[in-house]
């Protein structure tokens, strides 16, 4: 049990009487970390959550964002711990929890992004990991028909037994499949979907503690996704037929945790009958509460429209147990076989006590700042090292293994960009002109060494993605995962990350619509803890899809890098995988230049005078530079001396990781230039797209070149590893 002692005594206290196994089985589901947020609702209210776009902001399911008469749901999951005991299972059963919280909005999911971190891949075990980490989110994503458009791999030994698993889904629709929520007493509360087991066993609590030699398999859940591809088309039949009031997923903390909350969100009281649950196992009430299975869902219907919505399931052959109702009272009351085994007031339930717990800077980690004098490397040499990065190199190898272009929205497809693209169908409330640009962006490295100034990063280059493609960034949501809360230094990582999206999202107007949070991401075999991932994900609208623009260099056009480029190689990836450090103040978050830059590509890009068009982040200028010529086949001259900003020397110049900045190719040099000059936009002209090699110059000499078969060579590392 993972209930603390003074937790116990206010139940009992509030009760007046010692709480039956199963009302204990429910405040241990409940008022767990992974359900509650107790140790982190109090930072989280600090986060900006309204603007014009947003309908409905956290705190439900899913958010709602309206994008011109579309309305857009989006929300990121992580599935951590399961993926570390079961990976196939743990990322399977993580794509299917994060589509079922938006069909609770009615809205069809039409896309998923997975945020992966895993130990070095040349480690054993954390290849094991990966790779089936990867195989279930392509069998059971392949399976339900929702392409995987996008996403991020990031290594690092810190994830060797505990990585981190995150998935995106975006859903759309029209008003009329919006489902509002709304409930009374006598509104029949029914289950649908799968049997109950005894998989995912409490799996609620097992994310809320520290991973050790005797977790549970049984923790894990596993998933069927063909069920959950019916469940996607009765939902959405539901939702446009009107015969639903309220749905709800049943994720983590299983029937204990969907029914509590669904009776507090209306300010009611539910009955339920557990002997009335199918199942696939001989379970005890208490298991039957306290079960994570799949592929379930709690709907409450009008007892009117009850033989409507029978008959509907029925057509779909999905099974569905009518477990009770709603009533008027504010308990929770469960039966087994005519006794009463859970009686309990639900706003207990659902109001866990708040846990502040103190929090400080680690003492060494100003020590890390300082970065030491560098041998030298030949230039080309450390070019090829940090473009064969598994962070910097092409992610081919695992997005072909998932079906991204099934449906006909994916406009901009993985690898291609920095953000996906998606096309709004007729169907979806569009014109099939309009369209949304997505991308979640996390650096771990960043985070280690400042979480503030890395939070803000993260938001500011997810941002910047959305913008390379033409998107105007309109809403995000987040993801925080840490350590172990109760110990100062790796609490203190998670309060200054919360501070430092609060203050990035409030600088770029950008709200916070939704997140999760999650703790206790450390294992007690090797008593590692991970390096802090927070990841943010940016939602952009585009009024014109046909206007966007990928990354890859196209041949024959001007090279202009708009920014500044300052000495800014703390954290770098070039410190880590040319002279093995992570050492150094991460870059300085710049949201005044994030906006105005921003303003001046989105302008180019409407007035089509962008060819093709990068932000620069990991591995900086020169790696940006690269990947742009790996993706389209064009080769390049470029003169780093040119670059605007305060680095002086070629290493620099190349590899710092400044904010702010863009390379863009254009065949309208001139109007560009004009452009950014009338806007006071910082830029440069540095070269052109020609040829079939990368050449690097510095005041004309040559630096470095690379034939585009060394640079595919390098870009394609990961091949055979997956």
């Amino acid at each position: 049990m993972t209930l603390k002692d003074y937790e116990l005594d206010i139940i009992r206290s509030a009760l007046g009487r010692e709480p039956s196994r199963a009302e204990f089985m429910i405040f241990e589901a409940e008022w767990s970390e992974h359900c509650s947020y107790k140790s982190s609702r109090r930072w989280l209210r600090e986060l900006p959550t309204e603007s014009s776009h947003v309908v409905r902001g956290p705190g439900l399911d899913a958010p709602l964002i309206k994008v011109g008469d579309v309305f857009v749901s989006f929300k990121i999951e992580s599935h951590n711990h399961p993926s570390a005991v079961d990976p196939y299972d743990g990322a399977a059963t993580g794509v299917g929890g994060i589509v079922r919280d938006i069909l609770t909005t009615g809205l069809r999911p039409i896309a998923l992004l997975n945020n992966l971190h895993f130990g070095n891949p040349s480690d054993n075990h954390s290849l094991w990991i990966a790779r089936n980490v990867v195989r279930g989110i392509s069998d059971y994503g392949n399976r339900i028909g929702v392409p995987v458009v996008g996403g991020e791999v990031w290594f690092d030994e810190s994830f060797s037994r505990n990585p981190i698993v995150l998935v995106t889904c975006v859903g759309v629709g029209t008003e009329e499949q919006v489902v509002w929520g709304e409930a009374g007493p006598g509104d029949v509360v029914l289950v649908i979907g799968n049997d109950t087991g005894r998989d995912g066993m409490l799996g609620s609590a097992f994310a809320s503690k520290t991973l050790g030699e005797t977790d549970e398999i049984s923790a894990v859940q596993v998933g069927n996704p063909l069920l959950e591809k019916l469940l996607i088309d009765a939902i959405t039949e539901l939702a446009q037929r009107r015969l639903v009031k309220v749905v709800k997923d049943v994720g983590g903390g299983g029937l204990a945790t969907a029914l509590s909350e669904l009776a507090s969100q209306f300010n009611l009281g539910i009955r339920v009958y557990l002997d009335r649950v199918r199942l696939r196992d001989k379970l005890s009430p208490e298991e039957i509460l306290a079960s994570e299975s799949q592929e379930r869902m709690v709907v409450v219907i009008d007892p009117k429209r009850l033989d409507d919505v029978k008959s509907l399931l029925e057509g779909y052959g999905i099974g569905y147990d009518i477990i009770g109702e709603l009533t008027g009272n504010g308990r929770f009351e469960a039966f087994y076989k005519g006794e009463k085994i859970v009686d309990l007031p639900v706003k207990l339930i659902t109001n866990a006590p708040e846990t502040n717990y103190e929090y400080s800077e680690p003492t060494w980690l100003r020590g890390l700042w300082e970065i030491p004098p560098l041998p030298q490397v030949p230039f080309k040499d450390a070019l090829g090292r940090v473009l064969a990065s598994p962070n910097v190199a092409s992610k081919e190898p695992i997005y072909t293994l998932y079906d991204h272009e099934v449906g006909v929205r994916t406009v901009i497809k993985p690898g291609q960009a920095g953000a996906a693209v998606l096309r709004l169908l007729e169907e979806d409330g569009g014109d099939g002109k309009l369209g949304i640009a997505i991308k979640a962006d996390a650096n771990p490295r960043y985070s280690f060494l400042d979480p503030y100034v890395g939070t803000a990063n993260s938001l500011a280059k997810a941002y910047r993605n959305v913008v390379s493609v033409g998107g105007r960034p309109i809403a995000a949501a987040d993801s925080i995962n840490v350590g172990n809360p109760e110990v100062p230094d790796r609490y203190w990582y998670f309060v200054m990350s919360v501070k430092g999206l609060a203050w990035m999202s409030r600088s770029l107007k950008i709200p916070i619509v939704g997140g999760k949070v999650s703790f206790y991401n450390e294992d007690s075999i090797t008593n590692t803890v991970i390096k802090p991932v927070v990841t943010v994900v940016v939602l952009g609208v585009l009024n014109d899809v046909g206007k966007s623009v990928g990354g890859g260099l196209k041949g024959g056009g001007s090279l202009i890098v708009i920014g500044l480029t300052d000495n800014e190689l703390g954290g770098s990836e070039y410190l880590y995988r040319v002279h093995g450090l992570v050492r150094g103040q991460p870059p300085r978050p710049r949201p005044e230049e994030e906006l105005r830059n921003a303003e001046a590509v989105l302008r180019l890009i409407e007035y089509g005078l962008v060819d093709s068009c990068m932000d620069v982040g990991l591995g900086g200028l020169a790696t940006t530079l690269l990947k742009m010529s790996a993706i389209g086949g064009a080769g390049f001259s470029a003169d780093l001396a040119k670059i605007p900003g305060s680095a002086i020397d070629p290493v620099t110049v190349a590899f710092s990781e400044s904010n702010a900045r863009y390379i863009i190719e254009t065949r309208d040099t001139d109007k560009v230039v004009s452009i950014l000059r009338e806007m006071g936009v910082p830029h440069a002209v540095i070269g052109s797209s020609e040829g079939s090699s990368a050449r690097f110059l510095w005041r004309g000499d040559e630096l470095a070149e690379l034939g585009l078969g060394e640079v595919l060579r390098d870009y394609s590392s990961l091949w055979g590893v997956f």
